[in-house]
């Protein structure tokens, strides 16, 4: 039986564990929103997302592309610049995104220290010039903490609701 090329593989085994009689279930590939007006950073994030597995959505140069793709696909990890293509805000995206969606968030951002607080930070900010390395661990842990940690989710709620009020 053959499936789709965008078919989950969750129940798919490992050649290895299939041979070794235990079965192995491999991570679910997960819809994954880009939010990046920058087209040479926009191509380097897809590429290593796609490499770990997951679906791109985008990238959506601006807030209302976000906003749109975002309510047509429902990601489960959204991936955001905080400064976007037409003076818009990542942060304002995200935050209007999270209203509707329950999604892990990772800003990839040349300005981290826009995204202080004072409380609770989001969870994942990459600084720019990144590690590839660092967008993968990331990537891998906000897909695993999807499953896992709502709460989590929530506490990225809150604290982009507090890079709000401050803007």
């Amino acid at each position: 039986m053959s499936l789709p090329d965008d078919a989950p593989n969750a129940d798919l085994q490992a050649p290895e564990a299939a041979s070794q009689g235990r079965p192995r279930r491999q991570p679910r590939s997960l819809d994954i929103l880009l939010v990046e007006d920058e087209s040479a950073i926009a191509k380097d994030i897809e590429y290593i997302v796609r490499d770990l597995g997951h679906r791109v959505i985008g990238p959506a140069r601006t807030q209302d592309e976000a906003l749109s793709l975002a309510a047509k696909a429902r990601p489960a990890v959204i991936i955001a610049d905080v400064k976007l293509a037409d003076g818009s805000s990542g942060v304002v995206a995200v935050d209007e995104m999270l209203k509707t969606i329950d999604a892990s968030v990772i800003f990839v951002t040349a300005v981290p220290e826009w995204l202080r607080t004072g409380g609770v930070e989001p969870y994942f900010v990459i600084p720019k010039p990144y590690a590839t390395e660092s967008v993968q661990a990331a990537v891998q842990k906000a897909a695993s903490r999807r499953a896992q940690e709502m709460p989590a989710i929530l506490a990225t709620k809150s604290a982009v609701s507090r890079l709000m009020r401050r803007q």
